[in-house]
């Protein structure tokens, strides 16, 4: 992902469409052929951007192969498409909003047709026409890859599940930027994925199919994980993973993106997963997330806290509001030990029930002060630590 190879400042491509008579017809195949790559990079466009032209994509056509680039400078996204003419060289930037929007309304039968016309490209389908304003393909910012070494490589599958498994926990627009996105860490044929706003932790690992010689991780930030999760297909192709200090790219399937990532050192996560917790219980994951759904109706506003009461057998679910309003339910769980009455956030307990899948959950709990460990049921690949509330 270089200038060298975009040569998006092409002055002999640009020269050329100008020279033409009338338009020049540079993009020409279906609907969907076209929208689809447009989709796939805009993500990245936001509404307000420091240069107007990062507002815009970035076109490069050869022939048939056309590039399509979008960044805000600090994450790019990139694909190649097969949708240009034959015997011609153009490059040019685009609204990126005005393209999603207009194609979002044409019909999927007809076919398009990007022409450029002096400062402007005219999109062409059926009877519709539309004539929009562009921006030199030379004032658009490449960002250009430094000192990326390969870390790992995956299924696109497995390392979506990982995003999916530990996202949900990292903090937002917290003061400890560390904390704003998520930790990966390669090493020995291992991928771990760890995420915290402080308050909850999620810790995901999976096997790589392949992993550098040394360790290497690096801070995702939150935009580029949503991104990641937004573009990465459910299935068995592979997924390249480079790493730089200040740089992470990822290939897969014809896109590569490219991101700056969070500085400074991610905390010492291990030492909040508690490993001694003694009261551990097994409870269907389906009727415990119902049972906080029905109680969390009548939590307080803000702190959302429900209280615990765990016996042998059974796990009261309890809450109550300023409104001097109260709710209570028990359900059946696994459990033979000693009585326990703790305090959690609803909200995190939720969310990570929604996350797993599995028919049933291990809950470890220790003193009332002690955060509560939640895993699966057969394995400890997926860990969720949430710190207790006062109720």
């Amino acid at each position: 992902m270089d200038e060298t190879k975009l040569d998006n400042g092409s002055a002999a491509a640009n020269e050329g469409m100008d020279k033409a008579a009338g338009t020049s017809v540079f993009i020409n195949s279906k609907k969907e052929n076209i929208f689809k790559p447009i989709q796939a990079v805009s993500g990245v466009v936001q509404r307000k951007q420091p240069l107007p032209v990062l507002s815009n994509i970035l076109f490069v056509q050869k022939g048939k192969q056309v590039t399509l680039v979008a960044n805000d400078l600090d994450l790019q996204i990139l694909t190649v498409a097969e949708i240009g003419e034959e015997n011609s060289e153009m490059s040019t930037t685009i609204s990126a909003r005005k393209l999603t929007d207009i194609l979002a309304t044409l019909p999927d039968t007809n076919p398009l047709s990007f022409s450029k016309k002096g400062d402007h490209v005219v999109l062409s389908s059926g009877k519709s026409k539309f004539e929009l304003q562009t921006i030199s393909a030379e004032e658009f910012p490449v960002i250009t890859e430094v000192d990326l070494e390969h870390a790992f490589t995956m299924s696109c599958l497995r390392f979506k599940y990982l995003l999916n498994m530990v996202s949900f926990a990292c903090a937002v627009n917290n003061v400890r930027y560390f904390l704003n996105g998520v930790y990966i860490c390669a090493e020995n044929n291992k991928v771990r994925g760890v995420a915290t706003d402080g308050h909850r932790l999620a810790l995901c690992d999976v096997e790589a199919e392949k992993t550098a010689d040394k360790k290497l991780d690096a801070i995702l930030p939150r935009k580029t994980v949503k991104e990641l999760v937004r573009l990465i297909p459910d299935s068995q192709d592979p997924i390249e993973v480079y790493i730089s200090e200040r740089q992470i790219k990822f290939k897969f399937v014809g896109i590569e993106i490219l991101s700056k990532l969070v500085e400074g050192r991610y905390p010492d996560y291990q030492r909040v997963i508690p490993e001694h917790n003694e009261k551990e219980f097994r409870v269907g994951r389906q009727e415990l997330l119902s049972s906080l759904q029905r109680v969390a109706t009548l939590t307080a506003d803000k702190l959302m806290g429900v209280r615990w009461n765990l016996t042998p057998g059974h796990l009261n679910v309890a809450a109550n509001n300023a409104d001097m309003e109260e709710a209570e339910d028990e359900i059946s769980v696994e459990y033979s030990g000693s009585p326990i009455e703790i305090g959690f956030n609803v909200a995190y307990l939720i969310e990570v029930l929604n996350v797993l899948k599995n028919d049933s959950v291990r809950i470890s709990l220790g003193e009332q002060k002690n955060p509560a460990l939640i895993r699966m049921p057969d394995n400890d690949n997926f860990k969720f630590v949430v710190m207790p509330m006062k109720i």
